[in-house]
């Protein structure tokens, strides 16, 4: 028991570690300078990772809105890995743990029950937040390509900044009219792009639960926050989708922002995706991947 309590410590305070220095390289940029290909990068992994979150570990993996063939569901899970959010496993037990428990004291992120600052982002240096998992997540251990992420993550987030800074220094070198280099290009999208991140998702945590509008009665104080929405590609409109867990899309209005659900509503025309839950039907539609 001692020894797991350490690993807890020690997992707390490297995560609080790690939260200090990104949130440092994110001011790189005050020595560094930007570039338009640098803004280009950050802007194009912010939507690339943040997909990897909406529509892969929160969408797919933690509720099962929908199907994905085992390639897209690889790169779903790739892409969320890289958003320096917590391994695959971790993330989708502590999603399905806060749905279990939403605002109440079981919650492990709520600003109802706890403060703020908390449910934003300070559960995820409390050592309570590496406990065992309550879920034991068989329908994801299944599948021994996302073992391998969850086994790997701390590589994979290792060779993604090599990457960028390989690819900085190399345009440095080949294309030095673009005005980029090593250490600017992974402030940018490292470091700018990861805390931008960052802070859009724990919004729907923190904010998500304090301020906005409500569609639907739920037992929990969830609501629909449009700026919220904006800056997560539609998981802003909390409160339906406390109403329906399940559905792919959080946007139920016309005129609700989701850009997750048009992505993947157009990666079903081409057989990707498929057998959608959607709030309005009880039986999924359009049945594509398997």
């Amino acid at each position: 028991m001692a020894v797991a309590a350490r690993r807890r410590k020690a997992l707390a305070l490297t995560v609080a570690v790690m939260f200090v220095l990104f949130h440092l390289g994110a001011l790189l940029p005050l020595w560094v300078g930007w570039s338009p290909v640098a803004l280009w990068v950050a802007l194009g992994l912010y939507l690339v990772r943040g997909f990897g979150i909406t529509a892969g570990y929160h969408r797919l993996f933690a509720h099962r809105a929908y199907k994905a063939n085992r390639v897209v569901q690889f790169l779903l899970a790739l892409a969320g890995s890289l958003a320096v959010q917590g391994g695959l496993f971790w993330w989708v037990s502590h999603h399905r743990d806060h749905h279990a428990g939403t605002d109440t004291d079981k919650d492990v992120h709520s600003p109802v029950s706890q403060s703020f600052w908390y449910a934003h982002m300070g559960w995820m240096i409390a050592p309570s937040s590496f406990n065992s998992p309550r879920f034991r997540l068989t329908d994801l251990a299944r599948f021994p390509e996302l073992l391998f992420l969850q086994r790997h993550y701390l590589a994979l987030l290792i060779a993604q900044a090599g990457a960028l800074f390989g690819l900085g220094h190399a345009l440095a070198i080949w294309a030095p009219s673009l005005g980029t280099s090593g250490l600017q290009m992974l402030a940018w999208g490292l470091f700018v792009g990861t805390v931008l991140l960052w802070h859009a998702t724990f919004l729907v945590n923190s904010a998500g639960h304090r301020w906005g509008g409500r569609d639907h009665d739920t037992r929990d104080n969830s609501r629909n926050n449009w700026l919220v929405a904006l800056v997560t590609l539609g998981e802003g409109w909390h409160n339906n989708h406390h109403k329906h867990p399940r559905s792919a899309k959080a946007g139920e209005r016309w005129w609700q922002f989701d850009p997750t659900w048009w992505a993947l509503r157009s990666l079903s025309w081409v057989g990707l995706v498929g057998d959608f839950q959607l709030p309005a039907q009880r039986k999924p539609v359009a049945t594509a991947a398997q």
